[in-house]
């Protein structure tokens, strides 16, 4: 770090003989001169150079333009806190390898891979130094969802369970070992998992203010609980009580409370995972005497009680086990025929046609929503998160990169071919009608033997 020159220099110091590097493998970095923020790679390694220009460097004009934080009004300010990062950064790297690359090839979820899988990486290495011993320690995963993170505390020694309302796809390529379990959670049979010693939550949605509740069926329980969406106990959507705090901190800041009103012995601390709602609350005991178990018992099945009357739902569950297709498939086809055409010529409208072939302007989605009337774009919002789920349905047509629409260069079969050998998929090419083909006002660029798609009804 040079503070004059207000430059910082990053090298890779990685050791040879390990198997994988943390960072890119060339000298790169960054200074502020004449009021901008400059990046600098020494290589040619396309791969990290787009990495650091598309995600690292964004990254640090953002944090450069934030207000400065006033870490007294923070919620959690350290990162693990809780555990040694020396300890962690060494297992993490230790468990990534040993299931990180191996995962990835064989996801079936359409979840995203590199981020789903690593992310859980990183909470079972957490709670792995947090448990210390394992051979003896047994969990519970509320709301397991692909059941990984119990796949891999289990492989790592714990002893565990994973429930969720819905089974997934991934849970029949676990080894037998691993307990994976399809069950709705009720207030009438949460007693059954007090069995276990920690009681974990990660990302457990509505039933997030209800891990400190099925804690609290036995005095020495503990729990791990990473909230993500806001719900109350009553299943309701949680609405933010101070308006000077994001939705997020106000959330914790509520969970956290309940917590310690149920009488538990609450941590924060701050993850090191891929994700803006990182924040997790550890309670390895009570903040109370065993003597006075029972009076606590009693106050949270009166809180349980008050909560569940004033939705008029004393039969609460999480949500239902069929979930409703929102993907736009529901929505009439003439209609988003109708969305697709009305954009595409937009894009294309104005631009040189004479000449090579031209991919249209690239414009901001919020001006392409103007050109739908607003009934078209509620029934859209009703089925699915709205325009830009249809335009990623339709990714063979349109390009969509940080909130910018264009429309697509069509693919080759060979540039198709490559991608499926690389996701280990199979695909047949020139089964569906090339939309360029048809619609396009210079048609297709590609041949009709070089293009992914059919170019005449065969």
């Amino acid at each position: 770090m040079d503070k004059e020159k207000v430059t910082v220099t990053f090298c890779d110091i990685t050791v040879s003989d390990n198997n994988q590097n943390l960072c890119p493998n060339f000298t790169y970095c960054f200074s502020f001169k004449t009021n901008k923020l400059i990046l600098k790679a020494f290589s040619e390694n396309s791969k990290s150079i787009s990495w650091l220009k598309e995600c690292v460097f964004p990254q640090f004009n953002k944090w450069a333009e934030e207000p400065e934080l006033d870490l007294h009004k923070s919620i959690c300010i350290d990162s693990l806190s809780l555990i040694s990062s020396d300890k962690f950064y060494d297992k993490y790297n230790e468990l990534k390898i040993k299931y990180g690359k191996e995962l990835v090839k064989i996801w079936p979820e359409c979840t995203d891979p590199s981020k789903f899988v690593y992310e859980d990486i990183s909470i079972a290495t957490y709670l792995l130094l947090l448990w210390g011993n394992t051979s003896n320690t047994t969990f519970v995963d509320v709301g397991c969802g692909n059941g990984l993170l119990v796949y891999i505390l289990t492989m790592e020694g714990g002893i565990g369970l994973g429930v969720d309302i819905r089974k997934r796809g991934i849970w029949d390529m676990y080894p037998n070992n691993i307990k994976l379990e399809e069950k709705t959670i009720t207030p009438a049979n949460i007693k059954d998992l007090s069995k276990y010693e920690w009681i974990i939550g990660n990302h457990s949605d509505e039933l997030t203010p209800w891990i400190p509740v099925i804690a609290a069926q036995g005095y020495n329980n503990k729990f791990f609980l990473l909230p993500c969406c806001a719900f109350n106990l009553n299943g309701t959507k949680y609405k933010r009580r101070d308006s000077s705090k994001s939705q997020y901190g106000d959330y914790l800041e509520y969970i956290k409370s309940l917590c310690e009103d149920f009488g538990f012995d609450v941590k924060l601390d701050r993850l090191k995972i891929p994700s803006t709602k990182r924040i997790c609350l550890v309670s390895e005991k009570r903040a109370y005497q065993e003597e006075e178990y029972e009076k606590y018992c009693c106050f949270i099945q009166e809180t349980l009680n008050t909560a569940l009357r004033i939705n008029s739902n004393l039969n609460f569950k999480a949500r239902e086990k069929v979930e409703k297709v929102r993907n736009c498939t529901q929505v009439d086809k003439d209609i988003l025929e109708w969305i697709v055409q009305c954009i595409a010529k937009y894009l294309i409208q104005g631009c040189e046609l004479e000449k090579s072939w031209s991919s249209g302007k690239e414009v901001e989605i919020a001006e392409v929503i103007n050109l739908i009337p607003e009934n078209i774009l509620k029934n859209l919002k009703s089925e699915c998160g709205g325009l830009q789920t249809l335009l990623r349905n339709n990714h063979h047509i349109f390009k969509v990169i940080k909130g910018k629409v264009q429309l697509r260069y069509p693919k080759t079969i060979e540039e198709v071919k490559k991608t499926m050998k690389h996701k280990n998929k199979t695909f047949k090419v020139q089964v569906k009608q090339c939309w360029f083909y048809d619609n396009h006002p210079q048609g297709c660029p590609l041949s009709d033997d070089n293009c992914s798609f059919l170019h005449f009804v065969k």
